[in-house]
């Protein structure tokens, strides 16, 4: 049986129904996958401000234990501090991840400009997304890669920080 030359193109190659088909099909993966990726930010940041929230609460059991704040602005002094004047604690402070800091500076307080003994602080951390983070103060704190401005996209710089104070 001899085969027609129409017959041919009819088989060979896709529908306009079954392209729409594939297309729509990769577009909702593909909006899937984004939207995954979105949550897995929104979970790390969520975890770096429970660890915050953790060091201010092992901040406080450092000053109930030797009436002032680690003098040290640096996170990993801080931590040291923390942990040797803290020998009980059942869980350690947070370590500093290394992409995203977090930070800890020591502040005098009021009535008290003698920064060997500070009655305050601000402590937080870079976030990767702009929903959690600080737009009411203008503190800074210091990390690793520098010093970071609190706030939401603070001067332009696209960096989103959380921190916190003892009064917050």
């Amino acid at each position: 049986m001899k085969r027609n030359l129409s017959d041919r193109r009819d088989k060979e190659g896709f529908t306009l129904i079954e392209m729409m088909i594939v297309i729509a099909i990769i577009g909702i993966l593909a909006t899937l996958v984004i939207r995954s990726f979105v949550f897995i930010s929104t979970a790390r940041d969520s975890k770096r401000i429970s660890d915050i929230r953790t060091t201010q609460n092992y901040l406080e059991l450092y000053y109930n234990a030797v009436g002032y704040y680690p003098p040290d602005a640096n996170w990993d002094t801080m931590v040291q501090d923390v942990e040797k004047a803290l020998p009980n604690i059942q869980m350690p402070v947070p370590a500093n991840p290394s992409s995203y800091p977090y930070c800890y500076s020591p502040l005098s307080g009021a009535g008290n400009t003698n920064l060997s003994q500070p009655l305050s602080y601000v402590v937080g951390a870079q976030l990767e997304n702009s929903n959690a983070a600080n737009t009411d103060t203008t503190d800074k704190c210091a990390a690793a890669q520098g010093t970071l401005q609190c706030g939401n996209n603070v001067g332009g710089s696209g960096k989103y920080v959380y921190c916190t104070t003892p009064n917050s």
